[in-house]
């Protein structure tokens, strides 16, 4: 059976090339659930120390999680999509009910991407800290769905 929510949002995606079709990889998506679970404990680590580091480490986990429900269901970003397309791919065919819970996605990539554009980074370990969470919640959602929903 097809997943039809966000079923348009994703078919437009693909027929733009911000996403194409691979092959289904239920171990290649658990594989980078694994490396999101390595990134979230890793962020925690170096809060105290380089949070420049830290947020990339947050990036990167919400980046695999959403990567492998993707990846779960034979999608893939490309390079034209990115992080973005990534992200719209999931939050159309899962929200409602679980649109709120991927809401650390833009505001940790805004903190990251200042990290590295910026002369300034602003972000302290208290804001890795209190954006832990939510990126656990994104890690979280993959571990659920992935198996869960069908290839696309």
């Amino acid at each position: 059976m097809a997943w039809e929510q966000g079923r348009a949002v994703v078919e437009n995606l693909i027929k733009t090339g911000l996403l194409e079709r691979v092959p289904p990889n239920l171990t290649s998506a658990q594989s980078l659930v694994d490396v999101a679970e390595t990134h979230l404990a890793s962020a925690l680590t170096l809060a105290d120390t380089d949070t420049v580091l830290a947020y990339d480490a947050l990036h990167g986990a919400n980046r695999k999680a959403l990567t492998a429900i993707l990846l779960a269901q034979g999608l893939r970003p490309t390079r034209a999509g990115g992080h973005i397309a990534l992200y719209d791919a999931v939050l159309a065919q899962l929200d409602p009910p679980l649109g709120r819970d991927l809401a650390a996605y833009h505001r940790v990539r805004r903190a990251r991407n200042a990290g590295d554009y910026r002369e300034k980074h602003d972000a302290v370990a208290d804001d890795v800290r209190a954006d832990h969470p939510g990126c656990r919640k994104i890690v979280d959602i993959a571990k659920r769905v992935i198996g869960q929903m069908p290839p696309f």
